[in-house]
C-alpha cells in the first residue's frame, strides 16, 4: 500500500463520508426495494467480507478509534460497500448498505453466538463512521436521530473549566471551542468507568467528539432488540425456499480459493506422503483427524467427510484416496467389507458417483460453525470443541514451548479461534511474515490455506519454487464477484449432497 501521511489519510476519510452523510444510519426502518437472488446474494456477500475483515483487524490487535485502524476500515468499506460494483445501476451506495444489513441481520439473529459476532463487528463499523464525521456532522446526526442533549452554556462551562480540562484531551486552549453536553450518567457509563468526563448532579458532561461512544451504545441497545425480534420470527421467513436456505448457511461462508479447480498448482499428494504431511504441514484439526484415524483405524463421518475433502483439496487423487482410506480401515475389516460400507462414499465425495457434483473441503468457518463432534468422533476445531485440558495436552504433545500452549489456549478459551490457529501457524513457521510472496496471515480461514502455505514455507526454505494460493476474502485480498454470486447457493446444495455419502458410521 502506498504510504500516505497519517494528516491526509484523516482528510480523505472525512471527506468521503462528508460526501456520503446518509450512509450513517441507525437502520431504524427496513428498506422498501425489490431485489433479484443475485442482488441478494452479492450484496449480502459484500458486507460479510467488511464485517469479516473488521472482525480480522480487532483480533490481529487493531485498536478502534486509532488511525491505523481507521485507515484500514475505510479502504475495505471503500471496497465493499463505496466503490462502483455490481448491480450499481439498480442499487447506489446507501440502498446498498441499508439492504446488505438487513439481509445480514436475518442471517445472524438466529443463535447468541452469531447476535453476538454480528452485533459487534457492526458495532465497531458504527464507531469507525462515527469517527469520521466532523464535530458539525456529528452534532447533526444526533439531532435528526432524537439524542436532543442539552448543550452546556458558555458560563456553565467557564465556570466548572478546572474540572473539564484534562478530560477526554480537552485542554485549557482547546476548551473555549469545544463543546460539552449534560448527558444522563446512565447513558454514558462506559465514559465514567474510564473517568473521561465530569459528573454532576446525575449528568455527565461530555465533550461532543466523546459522544461516539454514546450514540455506539445506543445503537447495540436498538441493534440488539432488533436481532431478538428477528429471531423470534426467522422461522418464517426461514422456510421461503428462496431466500431462507441463503440465510441459514450465509456465516458458513468461505468466498475465496475453494480448492477444488483443477487448473490451480497445487503438488499431488501421494499416500505415502500424508504421513510426513500431517506432522509438518497441517493444522490442528487435521492433525487431530489423522492421528485417531492411525490409532482407531477407521473415522465416523464426519471425521471421514471433513479429512476425506482436506486430503482432496491438497492433491490426493480419487485413486490415492480409496489406497490411503482402505489400509487404515482394512486393520478392522476385510477388503471386501470396506468396499461394500466405504468405497461409494469415497468415489462419490470425488464427484463419481451419485450426483457427481465437485464437493469442495470445508473452510473453517464451516467447520468451526458445523455439527460438533459426538463421543468417538473426532472431526470439529479442536479450538471450538475441544475440553481446555485436552486442547493444552495436544498442543503439548506437539512440542511447542509452554508458553506458546498457554497463548495458544487463552485464545481459543476467549473464543478466538481462528487466531489461536494463526498463532499456531505462526509459532511452527518463524519468520513466515518476513516473506511476501507467502501471504501468510490469513491461514486460518481454510485448512487447505493452512496447509498449502506451510508447504510453500518449507519449499521456500529449501530455495524450490512455490505454489501460488489464494487467500480468504475474508482479510480483503479477493475482488472478485464472480466467485460469489454463487456461494451460498452452491454450499446449500453442497451440504443436501454430503448425505449421500453416509453409508457407514
Amino acid at each position: 500500500m502506498q504510504h500516505i501521511s497519517a494528516l491526509s489519510n484523516v482528510k480523505v476519510e472525512k471527506r468521503v463520508i462528508s460526501e456520503r452523510p446518509r450512509l450513517l444510519s441507525l437502520y431504524a426502518e427496513p428498506p422498501q426495494q425489490e431485489l433479484t437472488l443475485d442482488e441478494f446474494e452479492v450484496v449480502s456477500l459484500d458486507r460479510l467480507q467488511l464485517l469479516r475483515s473488521i472482525d480480522v483487524l480487532k483480533t490481529k490487535g487493531g485498536t478502534e478509534g486509532e488511525h491505523a485502524f481507521n485507515h484500514q476500515l475505510y479502504e475495505l468499506e471503500k471496497k465493499y460497500l463505496l466503490s462502483n460494483r455490481e448491480f450499481s445501476h439498480r442499487m447506489n451506495e446507501v440502498e446498498r448498505d441499508q439492504v446488505s444489513h438487513f439481509i445480514l441481520r436475518l442471517a445472524y439473529c438466529r443463535t447468541e453466538e452469531l447476535r453476538r459476532w454480528f452485533l459487534g463487528q457492526e458495532c465497531s463499523l458504527m464507531k469507525y463512521r462515527l469517527d469520521s464525521l466532523s464535530d458539525e456532522e456529528r452534532a447533526s446526526f444526533m439531532l435528526s436521530n432524537g439524542m436532543d442533549f442539552d448543550p452546556v452554556s458558555n458560563e456553565e462551562k467557564n465556570s466548572r473549566k478546572d474540572k473539564l480540562i484534562d478530560l477526554a484531551g480537552v485542554t485549557s486552549v482547546s476548551i473555549i471551542k469545544t463543546t460539552f453536553y449534560k448527558v444522563p450518567f446512565q447513558q454514558a457509563l462506559s465514559l465514567v468507568s474510564s473517568r473521561s468526563v465530569y459528573l454532576e448532579k446525575g449528568f455527565a458532561y461530555v465533550p461532543l467528539q466523546r459522544l461516539v461512544s454514546i450514540i455506539v451504545t445506543r445503537f447495540r441497545m436498538q441493534l440488539s432488540r432488533a436481532l431478538a425480534e428477528a429471531a423470534n420470527s426467522f422461522d418464517i421467513v426461514g422456510s421461503d425456499h428462496r431466500i431462507g436456505p441463503l440465510l441459514k448457511n450465509m456465516n458458513k461462508q468461505f468466498i475465496g480459493n475453494d480448492f477444488t479447480k483443477t487448473n490451480q498448482s497445487i503438488d499431488k499428494l501421494s499416500p505415502d506422503k500424508i504421513e510426513l504431511a500431517a506432522e509438518v504441514n497441517m493444522p490442528l484439526c487435521m492433525k487431530n483427524l489423522h492421528s485417531n484415524l492411525k490409532r482407531e483405524h477407521k473415522l465416523k463421518h464426519w471425521g471421514r467427510l471433513q479429512y476425506g475433502l482436506f486430503l482432496k483439496g491438497a492433491g490426493l487423487d480419487l485413486e490415492g484416496a480409496q489406497q490411503f482410506w482402505e489400509s487404515h480401515f482394512t486393520k478392522l475389516i476385510s477388503h471386501d467389507q470396506f468396499v461394500k460400507s466405504y468405497a461409494y462414499s469415497f468415489r462419490h465425495m470425488y464427484g463419481k458417483e451419485g450426483a457427481r457434483k465437485n464437493y469442495t473441503p470445508y473452510s473453517c468457518m464451516k467447520i468451526i460453525m458445523g455439527t460438533p463432534p459426538e463421543t468417538g468422533a473426532f472431526h470439529g476445531c479442536p479450538y471450538r470443541h475441544m475440553p481446555d485440558n485436552q486442547l493444552s495436552s495436544l498442543l503439548s504433545s506437539l512440542k511447542l514451548s509452554t508458553p506458546d500452549v498457554s497463548e495458544i489456549a487463552a485464545l481459543a478459551k476467549s473464543s478466538n479461534y481462528q487466531i489461536a490457529c494463526q498463532r499456531h501457524f505462526d509459532v511452527t513457521h518463524p519468520g513466515h511474515l518476513n516473506n511476501p510472496e507467502l501471504k501468510s496471515d490469513a491461514v486460518a480461514n481454510h485448512p487447505n490455506l493452512w496447509f498449502q502455505t506451510s508447504v510453500n514455507y518449507h519449499k521456500l526454505k529449501n530455495g524450490k519454487p512455490i505454489n501460488t494460493v489464494s487467500p480468504s476474502s475474508g482479510t480483503g485480498a479477493n475482488d472478485s464477484n464472480s466467485a460469489s454470486t454463487t456461494a451460498v447457493g452452491e454450499a446449500v446444495k453442497e451440504e443436501a449432497g454430503t448425505e449421500g455419502m453416509k453409508m457407514e458410521t
